[in-house]
Protein backbone atom coordinates (compact mmCIF):
# COMPACT_ATOMS: atom_id res chain seq x y z
CA UNK A 1 0.00 0.00 0.00
CA UNK A 2 1.23 3.35 -1.09
CA UNK A 3 0.78 5.90 1.41
CA UNK A 4 1.74 9.57 0.07
CA UNK A 5 0.77 13.14 0.44
CA UNK A 6 2.34 16.36 0.89
CA UNK A 7 5.69 17.63 1.91
CA UNK A 8 4.96 20.45 4.44
CA UNK A 9 1.75 19.02 5.55
CA UNK A 10 -0.31 19.93 8.71
CA UNK A 11 0.24 18.46 11.66
CA UNK A 12 -3.30 16.33 11.41
CA UNK A 13 -2.08 14.99 8.60
CA UNK A 14 1.26 13.74 9.87
CA UNK A 15 -0.41 12.01 12.50
CA UNK A 16 -2.96 10.49 10.34
CA UNK A 17 -0.79 9.48 7.69
CA UNK A 18 1.99 7.95 10.96
CA UNK A 19 -1.32 5.86 12.56
CA UNK A 20 -3.02 4.96 9.32
CA UNK A 21 0.84 3.17 8.15
CA UNK A 22 1.41 2.23 11.61
CA UNK A 23 -1.95 0.49 11.93
CA UNK A 24 -1.60 -1.40 8.09
CA UNK A 25 1.59 -2.21 8.92
CA UNK A 26 0.68 -4.03 11.86
CA UNK A 27 -1.75 -6.13 10.01
CA UNK A 28 0.85 -7.11 7.85
CA UNK A 29 0.39 -4.43 4.66
CA UNK A 30 4.19 -3.51 3.38
CA UNK A 31 3.60 0.52 3.48
CA UNK A 32 5.14 2.37 0.50
CA UNK A 33 6.28 5.79 0.13
CA UNK A 34 8.48 8.16 -1.35
CA UNK A 35 11.45 9.30 1.52
CA UNK A 36 10.13 12.91 1.21
CA UNK A 37 9.49 15.06 3.97
CA UNK A 38 6.26 15.34 5.73
CA UNK A 39 3.70 12.48 5.04
CA UNK A 40 5.68 9.88 3.24
CA UNK A 41 8.13 10.02 6.30
CA UNK A 42 5.44 10.13 8.77
CA UNK A 43 3.97 7.06 6.94
CA UNK A 44 7.35 5.37 6.92
CA UNK A 45 7.97 5.75 10.61
CA UNK A 46 4.60 4.58 11.48
CA UNK A 47 5.38 1.26 9.90
CA UNK A 48 8.73 1.06 11.52
CA UNK A 49 6.91 1.95 14.80
CA UNK A 50 4.35 -1.09 14.74
CA UNK A 51 7.58 -2.97 13.56
CA UNK A 52 6.37 -3.55 10.09
CA UNK A 53 8.21 -3.28 6.71
CA UNK A 54 8.33 -0.32 4.25
CA UNK A 55 9.57 0.41 1.22
CA UNK A 56 10.97 3.53 -0.12
CA UNK A 57 11.11 4.64 -3.66
CA UNK A 58 13.56 7.29 -4.32
CA UNK A 59 13.72 9.77 -7.43
CA UNK A 60 17.62 9.41 -7.18
CA UNK A 61 20.00 6.54 -6.96
CA UNK A 62 19.73 3.93 -3.89
CA UNK A 63 23.42 5.70 -2.65
CA UNK A 64 22.09 8.90 -2.50
CA UNK A 65 19.22 10.12 -0.34
CA UNK A 66 17.14 12.90 -0.72
CA UNK A 67 16.65 14.47 1.69
CA UNK A 68 19.59 14.35 3.51
CA UNK A 69 17.55 14.83 6.83
CA UNK A 70 16.09 11.58 5.81
CA UNK A 71 19.04 9.98 5.79
CA UNK A 72 18.56 8.39 9.20
CA UNK A 73 15.39 7.64 8.50
CA UNK A 74 16.32 5.56 5.22
CA UNK A 75 18.83 3.64 7.66
CA UNK A 76 16.05 2.82 9.84
CA UNK A 77 14.28 1.51 6.99
CA UNK A 78 17.53 -1.01 5.96
CA UNK A 79 17.47 -2.28 9.79
CA UNK A 80 13.95 -2.97 10.21
CA UNK A 81 14.14 -5.41 6.98
CA UNK A 82 12.63 -3.13 4.43
CA UNK A 83 13.99 -1.55 1.38
CA UNK A 84 15.42 1.25 -0.75
CA UNK A 85 14.10 0.86 -4.64
CA UNK A 86 15.27 3.30 -7.08
CA UNK A 87 14.78 3.42 -11.35
CA UNK A 88 17.57 5.45 -11.82
CA UNK A 89 21.48 4.36 -11.70
CA UNK A 90 23.88 4.32 -8.97
CA UNK A 91 25.03 8.28 -8.20
CA UNK A 92 22.37 9.83 -10.17
CA UNK A 93 21.49 13.04 -8.10
CA UNK A 94 17.93 14.29 -7.43
CA UNK A 95 16.84 16.52 -10.70
CA UNK A 96 13.05 17.94 -10.46
CA UNK A 97 12.06 15.59 -13.62
CA UNK A 98 12.87 12.94 -12.06
CA UNK A 99 10.44 12.71 -8.67
CA UNK A 100 6.68 12.63 -11.23
CA UNK A 101 9.17 9.16 -12.59
CA UNK A 102 9.36 8.02 -9.60
CA UNK A 103 6.11 8.44 -8.50
CA UNK A 104 4.63 6.27 -11.45
CA UNK A 105 6.98 3.48 -10.00
CA UNK A 106 5.72 4.09 -6.74
CA UNK A 107 2.65 3.63 -7.81
CA UNK A 108 3.52 0.37 -10.08
CA UNK A 109 4.98 -1.24 -6.88
CA UNK A 110 1.56 -0.98 -5.08
CA UNK A 111 -1.83 -2.60 -4.95
CA UNK A 112 -3.17 0.66 -4.13
CA UNK A 113 -2.93 3.90 -3.04
CA UNK A 114 -3.91 6.13 -0.20
CA UNK A 115 -3.50 10.21 -0.42
CA UNK A 116 -3.30 12.17 2.95
CA UNK A 117 -2.87 15.37 2.18
CA UNK A 118 -2.54 16.97 -1.05
CA UNK A 119 -2.78 20.59 -2.07
CA UNK A 120 -3.87 21.10 -5.96
CA UNK A 121 -1.34 20.01 -8.19
CA UNK A 122 0.58 18.21 -5.82
CA UNK A 123 2.96 15.26 -6.67
CA UNK A 124 0.70 13.39 -4.28
CA UNK A 125 -1.73 13.17 -7.24
CA UNK A 126 0.33 12.31 -9.91
CA UNK A 127 1.02 9.17 -7.97
CA UNK A 128 -2.81 8.95 -7.42
CA UNK A 129 -3.18 9.41 -11.46
CA UNK A 130 -0.70 6.83 -12.31
CA UNK A 131 -2.47 4.58 -10.27
CA UNK A 132 -5.67 4.70 -11.78
CA UNK A 133 -4.18 4.62 -15.17
CA UNK A 134 -2.91 1.00 -13.56
CA UNK A 135 -6.37 0.04 -12.74
CA UNK A 136 -5.51 0.30 -9.45
CA UNK A 137 -7.45 0.96 -6.46
CA UNK A 138 -6.92 4.79 -4.99
CA UNK A 139 -8.38 6.23 -1.58
CA UNK A 140 -8.01 9.66 0.32
CA UNK A 141 -8.69 10.74 3.78
CA UNK A 142 -10.73 13.89 4.27
CA UNK A 143 -9.42 17.54 5.64
CA UNK A 144 -10.73 20.29 6.55
CA UNK A 145 -12.59 22.23 3.81
CA UNK A 146 -11.07 25.45 4.80
CA UNK A 147 -7.05 23.95 4.31
CA UNK A 148 -5.78 24.06 0.93
CA UNK A 149 -4.28 21.09 1.60
CA UNK A 150 -7.34 19.13 1.45
CA UNK A 151 -8.39 20.22 -2.13
CA UNK A 152 -6.35 17.49 -3.82
CA UNK A 153 -8.35 14.64 -1.80
CA UNK A 154 -11.23 16.31 -2.02
CA UNK A 155 -11.27 15.99 -5.47
CA UNK A 156 -10.37 12.55 -5.56
CA UNK A 157 -13.19 11.87 -3.17
CA UNK A 158 -15.52 13.96 -5.48
CA UNK A 159 -14.17 11.55 -8.23
CA UNK A 160 -14.84 8.84 -6.88
CA UNK A 161 -11.81 7.33 -4.61
CA UNK A 162 -12.42 5.71 -2.26
CA UNK A 163 -12.48 7.12 1.71
CA UNK A 164 -10.29 6.55 3.98
CA UNK A 165 -10.76 7.44 7.39
CA UNK A 166 -8.63 4.35 9.23
CA UNK A 167 -7.08 1.39 8.36
CA UNK A 168 -10.35 -0.69 8.40
CA UNK A 169 -11.08 1.37 5.14
CA UNK A 170 -7.58 0.31 3.62
CA UNK A 171 -7.80 -3.14 4.42
CA UNK A 172 -11.33 -3.52 2.71
CA UNK A 173 -10.36 -1.88 -0.46
CA UNK A 174 -7.74 -4.31 -0.41
CA UNK A 175 -9.95 -7.54 0.19
CA UNK A 176 -7.56 -8.33 3.46
CA UNK A 177 -9.78 -9.94 6.02
CA UNK A 178 -10.76 -6.98 9.07
CA UNK A 179 -10.38 -9.60 11.70
CA UNK A 180 -6.63 -8.70 11.26
CA UNK A 181 -7.13 -5.77 12.97
CA UNK A 182 -7.72 -6.24 16.73
CA UNK A 183 -8.38 -2.95 17.59
CA UNK A 184 -9.42 -0.53 15.05
CA UNK A 185 -11.40 1.92 16.83
CA UNK A 186 -9.16 2.24 20.07
CA UNK A 187 -8.78 5.71 21.18
CA UNK A 188 -6.57 8.83 20.00
CA UNK A 189 -3.76 9.27 21.94
CA UNK A 190 -5.29 11.21 25.67
CA UNK A 191 -4.90 14.77 25.47
CA UNK A 192 -2.98 16.53 27.40
CA UNK A 193 0.10 16.65 29.80
CA UNK A 194 2.13 13.16 29.85
CA UNK A 195 2.67 12.13 33.83
CA UNK A 196 5.80 14.04 34.81
CA UNK A 197 7.93 11.12 35.07
CA UNK A 198 7.70 10.67 31.06
CA UNK A 199 6.79 14.31 30.43
CA UNK A 200 10.37 15.71 28.97
CA UNK A 201 8.46 17.49 26.56
CA UNK A 202 8.59 21.38 27.50
CA UNK A 203 12.57 20.95 27.79
CA UNK A 204 13.21 20.51 24.46
CA UNK A 205 11.05 23.86 23.47
CA UNK A 206 12.08 27.30 23.61
CA UNK A 207 10.26 30.44 23.28
CA UNK A 208 12.14 31.25 20.18
CA UNK A 209 13.44 28.41 18.07
CA UNK A 210 9.72 26.82 16.69
CA UNK A 211 10.38 22.66 16.69
CA UNK A 212 8.27 20.82 14.41
CA UNK A 213 6.10 17.73 16.38
CA UNK A 214 8.17 15.38 14.05
CA UNK A 215 11.08 16.42 15.61
CA UNK A 216 9.91 16.65 19.11
CA UNK A 217 8.40 12.75 18.56
CA UNK A 218 12.25 11.79 17.27
CA UNK A 219 13.99 13.58 20.48
CA UNK A 220 11.87 11.74 22.86
CA UNK A 221 11.62 8.37 20.81
CA UNK A 222 7.84 8.43 20.99
CA UNK A 223 5.01 7.84 18.31
CA UNK A 224 4.48 11.13 16.66
CA UNK A 225 0.60 11.13 17.53
CA UNK A 226 0.88 10.57 21.08
CA UNK A 227 3.62 13.85 21.07
CA UNK A 228 0.83 15.37 18.55
CA UNK A 229 -1.58 14.88 21.64
CA UNK A 230 0.85 16.35 24.49
CA UNK A 231 1.07 19.63 22.26
CA UNK A 232 -2.65 19.86 21.99
CA UNK A 233 -2.94 19.76 25.66
CA UNK A 234 0.06 22.12 26.50
CA UNK A 235 -1.53 24.51 23.97
CA UNK A 236 -4.84 24.29 25.40
CA UNK A 237 -2.91 25.10 28.89
CA UNK A 238 -1.62 28.02 27.40
CA UNK A 239 2.23 26.87 27.68
CA UNK A 240 2.57 26.25 24.14
CA UNK A 241 1.85 27.78 20.92
CA UNK A 242 2.27 26.72 17.11
CA UNK A 243 4.81 29.10 15.46
CA UNK A 244 4.82 28.88 11.54
CA UNK A 245 5.44 24.81 10.99
CA UNK A 246 6.58 24.33 14.91
CA UNK A 247 6.00 24.73 18.92
CA UNK A 248 7.58 27.60 20.64
CA UNK A 249 7.07 27.26 24.98
CA UNK A 250 5.48 30.45 26.35
CA UNK A 251 7.21 32.20 29.19
CA UNK A 252 4.99 33.87 31.83
CA UNK A 253 5.03 37.08 30.08
CA UNK A 254 3.88 35.39 27.19
CA UNK A 255 1.27 33.84 28.20
CA UNK A 256 -0.53 36.97 30.08
CA UNK A 257 -0.14 38.59 26.66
Amino acid sequence: MAVVGARRPSPYGEAVAERLAADLAAAGVVIVSGLALGIDAAAHRGALEAGGCTVAVLGTGVDVVYPAANAELAARILAGGGALVSQFPDGTQPRRQHFPMRNWTLAQLSDAVVVVEAAEGSGALITAEAALQQAKEVLAVPGSVFSPLSVGCHQLLRDGAGLAQNARDVLAALGRPLEVLDDPLRPPPRLGPAPPARDGLLAHLTDTLPLSAADLARRLGLPFAEVLGRLTGLELEGAVRQHGAGFVRLTGRRRRE
